[in-house]
């Protein structure tokens, strides 16, 4: 009996005990079914809630961390340390010190966020993990956290588009930006660090060499260290410039990329 007949019933019985009683589990069994539709439809609600929260904080987390990092510390609660033998890069602008006393701060900090997001979609394009920016300079490694061959190979593409993406941004731009870049492979310990804001970082001897390469370098060129050299000269033209110095290091033979072989 639905619900508005049986007041409708009840009315025309007014007098009857039985149908007070009737009346009485009706109204409680009613109770209960609404009562189950209710918390059924809550549940509902809470689970879709809980998912799109748990998405949500999936996203955010894989926007810190590489994909790969971020689904073992969901499952593991931690990301072990471990070595890789990986090609490191790093960017950054020459005279941008100079550059950042005549621009205004928002201006370049807008120009930065376009630029290096620029940036991050080619060295994602290029099978790289962005590592960090600090200022001017960004970094990003190749074969790390994914291990994979030919990372020398990936990042001489990578930094050869990166190149282009900055003449292209200096075609319309009023104040140029002219980059530099050191490639250099090698073994590196990788890890997350911190617990507020985790970071996957890279750390080692090979991580200092490549900066070297970078601050070595000249404007709008690719400097790489003979190790990187040795597992790409198939695929790139090169220009040799023997021994160079770098700073707090041992001399070491080095390369500027001229492009890739046709």
């Amino acid at each position: 009996m639905k619900k508005n007949s049986l007041f409708e019933w009840v009315k025309a019985h007014p007098e009857d005990p039985a149908t007070k009683a009737l009346l009485l589990r009706q109204l409680e069994s009613l109770a209960t079914i609404d009562d189950d539709k209710l918390q059924k439809r809550l549940l509902k609600e809470l689970i879709q809630n809980y998912v799109a929260l748990e998405k949500r904080v999936d996203s955010l987390l894989k926007n810190t961390l590489p994909a790969t990092v971020a689904e073992e510390i969901k499952f593991e609660d931690r990301f072990l340390p471990r070595t890789y033998q990986c090609t490191i890069m790093f960017t950054d602008f020459v005279g941008f010190t100079s550059l950042a006393e005549t621009i205004p701060l928002n201006t370049l900090v807008e120009m930065l966020n376009l630029i290096y997001t620029e940036f991050d979609n080619q060295i994602n394009c290029f099978k790289g993990t962005k590592i960090k920016t600090i200022g001017d300079a960004y970094m990003a490694v190749f074969g790390a956290p994914i291990e994979y061959d030919e990372h020398p190979v990936w990042a001489i593409r990578a930094s050869l588009d990166l190149v282009r993406v900055m003449e292209h941004f200096n075609l319309t731009a009023e104040h140029p930006f002219n980059i530099r870049i050191g490639i250099h492979t090698g073994q590196v310990m990788a890890g997350v660090v911190g617990k507020e804001r985790m970071q996957f970082d890279v750390f080692g001897d090979d991580v200092n060499i490549a900066a070297r390469f970078e601050s070595s370098s000249a404007e709008n060129r690719i400097n790489i260290s003979e190790k990187t050299y040795s597992l790409s000269k198939d695929y790139f033209d090169f220009e040799e410039r023997g021994s160079i110095q770098l700073k707090n290091k041992a001399d070491m033979r080095a390369y500027y990329v001229l492009g890739e072989k046709h």
